[in-house]
């Protein structure tokens, strides 16, 4: 009997340990998965097609995340998608700045990649970036590779 008991409370140990496990994964996991919090200036940008972005997607630039895909909705006037974003509060950048949507390897994320421009104006809290370039399909890139004397992504 006693065996009996010895053998049921070490399953009960074990299990709760298990669960401890698997709930410090979750939590690592979830925090990878949202990254840092980026406080700043919240942005948009108008694309013909936003395909491939997602809320909760880096903005990048040099290749450093320094802010987070807010929203991605439909401006009814102008049929266009408006994808509003934040930017590190310390970032000022000139109104000719350009976003682009793409994945810097073929395994990662689609992010919204920035591309500073030369102005000494630069944008106010909740300006717009017209100077976008949408994703190119792979099958577009192929097609440009092949016909385009082997020029990816252009």
């Amino acid at each position: 009997m006693q065996s009996t008991l010895s053998g049921r409370g070490g399953a009960i140990l074990a299990s709760g340990l298990v669960l401890a496990i698997a709930g410090t994964f979750l939590a690592y996991g979830n925090a990878l998965r949202k990254g840092p919090d980026f406080q700043g200036s919240v942005l948009h940008a108008a694309f013909n097609s936003a395909n491939g972005l997602h809320a909760g997607a880096n903005v990048d630039l040099a290749g450093v995340p320094v802010g987070r895909v807010v929203s991605i909705t439909l401006d009814p006037r102008t049929q266009m998608a408006d994808v509003a974003f934040t930017v590190d509060q310390r970032l000022h950048l000139p109104v000719d700045t350009a976003v682009g949507i793409g994945a810097p390897t073929m395994t990662a994320d689609n992010a919204l990649q920035i591309q500073p421009g030369h102005s000494r104006t630069t944008l106010s809290s909740e300006g717009k970036i017209t100077d976008t370039q949408d994703q190119l399909s792979l099958e577009q890139q192929v097609s440009n590779y092949i016909f385009g004397g082997g020029k990816l992504g252009q």
